[in-house]
């Protein structure tokens, strides 16, 4: 499995060297907003809700798979006590470049976030994680590794594409085209292809499943759906219950 994760690394350095969009880091008017108490995470075309990152100040924070130079640098300049992990360099560098430029103590930490051995247990008092869980064969690993190194009443706040991104392709006919439901989920890349490139379409009992079966409540749910219909991306809030 391991080999996994290395081509997974290679294909996200990759995609930093080739800027592409979702590899843009924190706009100086961004990274001011947040200093100011204005902290805004973008969820594709909508905003993460306020209310989720309220009172963030002091919290200690954990970007999971959240290099970039984006969203740690935000919570840092809001207050937050922050470590990044993600398994690419070249992400990391990004806010190791931000951290340095901006004065902010961002705890970098190269790793993969199904092991998150390296934390103790209670660590973080909020975990946020952007889109990366379609890079892990089972994320119920990294959903139980996130509930040990959350404190009690913690939060996990999630970004991943939706069964739909996974199940359609796109048939051309006279009219130009149409999406046709064609997979059953789960579904891997590697049964498609052999281009190099790893993703994993999880169906939502894996994730939404996953996440209750390791001990979180589920306390938010939202959807974003772009101009391709199929590309449909929910965000997803659980809390580590506080009973025993």
């Amino acid at each position: 499995m391991d080999n996994v994760f290395e081509q997974v690394e290679k294909n996200i350095d990759n995609l930093v060297l080739n800027n592409v969009d979702w590899t843009a880091s924190a706009t100086k008017e961004e990274l001011d907003a947040a200093r100011d108490g204005r902290l805004v995470l973008r969820f594709w075309d909508r905003e993460i809700p306020r209310e989720w990152l309220k009172d963030i100040r002091g919290k200690r924070v954990l970007c999971l798979a959240g290099a970039g130079g984006l969203q740690a640098p935000l919570f840092a300049c809001a207050g937050a006590k922050v470590t990044v992990i993600d398994i690419s360099a070249g992400m990391l560098e990004k806010d190791r470049e931000i951290a340095a430029r901006e004065n902010l103590p961002i705890e970098i930490v190269k790793g993969n976030i199904c092991d998150l051995s390296m934390f103790a247990d209670e660590s973080f008092d909020l975990i946020f994680n952007p889109p990366s869980l379609m890079y892990i064969p089972d994320v119920s690993v990294v959903f139980r590794e996130c509930f040990r190194v959350l404190a009690k009443g913690g939060e996990f706040i999630l970004m991943a594409p939706a069964p739909i991104n996974y199940v359609c392709d796109w048939v051309e006919d006279e009219q130009g085209g149409y999406y046709k439901a064609v997979h059953r989920m789960p579904w891997c890349s590697r049964d498609f292809d052999d281009s190099g490139w790893i993703e994993y379409g999880h169906t939502m009992e894996e994730y939404l499943g996953g996440l209750t079966g390791s001990g979180f409540a589920v306390t938010g749910y939202l959807e974003c759906q772009a101009e391709d219909i199929t590309e449909l991306n929910f965000l997803a809030r659980a809390v580590k219950q506080t009973g025993e």
